[in-house]
Order: C-alpha cells, then structure tokens, then sequence
C-alpha cells in the first residue's frame, strides 16, 4: 500500500493552472503513466493545446468548467469523467467563483508532448 497526499508546497504552476504529481511512473511502475490533481482558479483559462501521444482520464473533485475539446463544448462538474486522446485539441475556462479540482490519470506520457496552439 502507498498513502498519497496532496503537499501545500508541492504544486507547479502551469499556463492557467497548476499540478501536482500524485504518482509518478516510477512509483506505478507503468513507463508513460502518472497521476495528478490539477486546480484551476476562478476566472483562469487553460489555452488550447493537444498532446501527440498522451491519454488523459479526467475525474472532476470539485468545482465546474466550460471543457472544450475539438471545439464541442461541455460543462464538467464534481463527479463527472471524461477522456481526451491524442491529437484532441481541449482548452479550459473556470467561470464560476469556486476554484475547479480535476484528477488527472495519463497513458502514454512524455516530456515536451504537450502542444501549445496560443501563446
């Protein structure tokens, strides 16, 4: 068994975001796989990206967004999952007032996969 905890100090920031790694390849033991939480802020944007090889399993904690993948849009709230594949672009809007928390599993990771299309 392995206890994971969210760090007060373990958060990176990111483009509208931030993470933190929960479990690490390494830690599965599965090359190409990790768990995160990420947290977006009221008011924060993720721009549109996509990833070239990665799988992304989304489960939402708590809080809603405005997900946009392929440029169909969906309201993602607490309890709802979703899955975006490769090459599907996806950007992400928090609206409302309450700060968004997703888990966040990948396939197929690898550094430098992620493609930005704004800058």
């Amino acid at each position: 068994m392995k206890a994971i905890e969210i760090k007060a100090d373990g958060w990176i920031e990111g483009k509208g975001y931030k993470k933190q790694v929960l479990a690490s390849p390494e830690e599965i033991e599965c090359e190409g796989c990790l768990a995160q939480v990420v947290e977006i802020k009221p008011g924060a944007y993720v721009a549109p990206h996509y990833h070239e090889k990665t799988y992304e399993y989304y489960y939402v904690i708590s809080g809603e967004v405005t997900f946009t993948i392929n440029e169909l849009e969906r309201v993602l709230k607490t309890g709802d999952m979703m899955i975006t594949e490769p090459d599907d672009v996806h950007s992400v809007k928090n609206a409302s007032s309450e700060d968004f928390r997703i888990l966040v599993f990948k396939t197929n990771a690898s550094p430098d996969d992620t493609v930005w299309l704004d800058s």
